[in-house]
């Protein structure tokens, strides 16, 4: 980001999303001053956190919930749902250890960690961090999704630069890396809209060396979740592809 968010709290805006912008702010990642009147801002009111994109002919939100809404639907029934995820990553035994390496709105991380895997969860990005920080802390008061949660180990980092500093094997790795819309893409979800305000144009351009370095860290496999019709993330080929009906998930196997 060129500059600063502007933050802007209202009067029922929760202690605990107060905390999170502010660590933003004394990062110099927020601030209560305008700074960019076309540009994003977060807000926070009694729900907490939302990422907003103004200077747009129709409102664009961000905002993380775990609990209500489709997320929420997925998420109490994912131990029963067929999920094209979870078959890709085969047959892969309850209390294995995977690693997302761009956990992005979180949705999978949690979908994986409800199925009882221990997910070790990375997203580099401190805005979207910090919308998701908001969201799992709301999400903690709920005893549906604590065995989840427990499962659930969420960072703010850089996966390749993580990766690098630990000698950790996992069993598996999902990595599901950004790429510029194509052109016709013009109606995407409004959250996708906002997402790209906030990554901008090249948002993943170290995914290559990503996948790479997720190969030598898993026993088993690398399901990397690419839309259909994508190329494959740099020069490597995967090993299987698991098709959907707008999603493909290419499998990797460990170097």
């Amino acid at each position: 980001m060129s500059m600063p968010l502007t933050f802007r709290p209202a009067s029922d805006c929760p202690e605990r999303a107060r905390r999170i912008a502010a660590a933003l702010i004394a990062g110099g990642l927020a601030s209560m001053e305008e700074h960019d009147p076309g540009g994003l801002v977060l807000t926070c009111g009694p729900e907490g956190l939302t990422l907003t994109a103004r200077g747009t002919d129709q409102p664009l939100s961000l905002y993380l919930d775990f609990v209500r809404g489709p997320q929420g639907y997925r998420l109490a029934h994912a131990g029963q749902a067929r999920e094209d995820l979870i078959r890709a990553l085969g047959r892969l035994p309850k209390g294995s250890t995977v690693i997302d390496a761009s956990t992005g709105l979180g949705r999978d991380a949690l979908v994986l960690a409800a199925r009882g895997y221990r997910v070790i969860a990375l997203e580099r990005h401190p805005i979207l961090a910090a919308l998701l920080s908001d969201a799992l802390q709301r999400a903690a008061g709920h005893p549906a999704l604590e065995p989840a949660l427990a499962r659930l180990d969420f960072r703010q980092a850089d996966a390749g630069e993580w990766l690098a500093e630990n000698d950790t094997l996992f069993d598996a790795a999902v990595f599901d890396p950004m790429f510029p819309p194509r052109s016709k893409d013009a109606a995407v979800k409004k959250e996708m809209q906002v997402l790209q305000r906030l990554l901008g144009a090249t948002p993943d351009p170290d995914a290559p060396a990503t996948l790479a370095a997720l190969r030598r860290h898993v026993r088993r496999r690398v399901v990397v979740k690419r839309p259909l019709h994508a190329p494959h993330v740099g020069d490597q080929t995967p090993a299987h592809e698991l098709r959907g009906r707008s999603t493909r998930f290419d499998i990797y196997l460990p170097v």
